[in-house]
């Protein structure tokens, strides 16, 4: 575009006004960036949501996971500076570096807090401490998966009650290993009778690579059924009450929180052994939105 009768600063000023207006243009006619419909078919209406279309994570929405906090033998601390807010999405970064351990205490005797340093930095936020969400719920996730050997990306709920794991109920709406490109997993999760033995009902689902494009997933739930959805077809189903434990108690009945995060290589071979050459890697998560019927 040339336009000479103009002074150079003035033409420099509308080529980047014309410019901004086709960069708008784009970004509207782009669906998976549009802003979050406030009713869907089914009588869901939109009550909390994260676009990430900011510059840096909302910390009234999240929280960030800091140092060694779960998957006992995988290779990750969590850091701040894996976490980051660009481009409308959000990225959880996964590098291949000495460490530091946030909770590290000298005098532990216990994992994790005796473990000074890991080999790799990632990325984990969660809705605990801020915020909650219970039945009857929809939680959508838009996200694409990073691909490298040892990567185990998760988008998953833990619920508040008085149990400790895995009694207090788990649901994984997406797990996926780096050996197994095309599958991911989603498992719900609680105590045999209550107690501290896991019981878990398994579903796979089947996509070639999930790794090279944007996927939809989500975990709706009701007083009677959980449902996981990937792409809007349902995938995995529990019947709530099958969680009932001997003393009247059901942990899927409590309020639930999020956690989004890329653990690196764990316990046996699940997930395989990392390879730090293919880092780093990126999970992107283009939306979270919550619905309440």
């Amino acid at each position: 575009m040339t336009l000479p009768f103009l002074h150079p600063s003035i033409r420099n000023l509308l080529v980047a006004l014309l410019f901004a207006g086709c960069v708008q243009q784009v970004r509207a006619a782009d669906p998976a960036i549009e802003k979050a419909p406030a009713k869907l078919p089914g009588g869901w209406k939109l009550e909390w949501h994260d676009e990430f279309d900011g510059s840096k994570l909302d910390t009234s929405k999240w929280n960030y996971e800091e140092g060694v906090v779960r998957n006992r033998g995988s290779s990750q601390a969590y850091i701040k500076s894996c976490v980051r807010v660009r481009g409308g999405m959000l990225h959880l970064i996964s590098q291949a570096k000495k460490t530091p351990n946030k909770v590290y205490d000298p005098k532990a005797d216990k994992w994790p807090r005796n473990l000074k340093t890991q080999p790799f930095a990632s990325g984990s936020i969660t809705t605990r401490g801020v915020r909650t969400f219970s039945a009857p719920g929809r939680l959508e996730f838009r996200a694409r998966i990073p691909k490298a050997r040892g990567v185990w990306p998760a988008i998953w709920t833990m619920h508040v009650n008085k149990y400790a794991w895995p009694a207090n109920g788990e649901i994984d709406i997406l797990e996926h290993i780096s050996q197994e490109p095309d599958k991911v997993y989603s498992i719900f999760r609680w105590g045999v009778e209550g107690g501290d033995r896991e019981f878990k009902v398994v579903r796979t689902t089947s996509i070639p690579n999930y790794s090279t494009d944007f996927h939809t997933y989500v975990l709706e739930w009701d007083e009677q059924y959980m449902r996981i959805l990937i792409d809007e077809k349902e995938v995995g189903r529990v019947n709530i009450s099958d969680a009932d434990y001997p003393n009247g108690d059901n942990p899927l009945r409590t309020p639930c929180f999020i956690i989004m995060n890329t653990a690196i290589g764990g316990p046996g071979t699940w997930p395989e052994s990392p390879a730090p050459a293919e880092y780093p890697v990126t999970f992107l998560i283009d939306y979270v939105r919550f619905y309440k019927k």
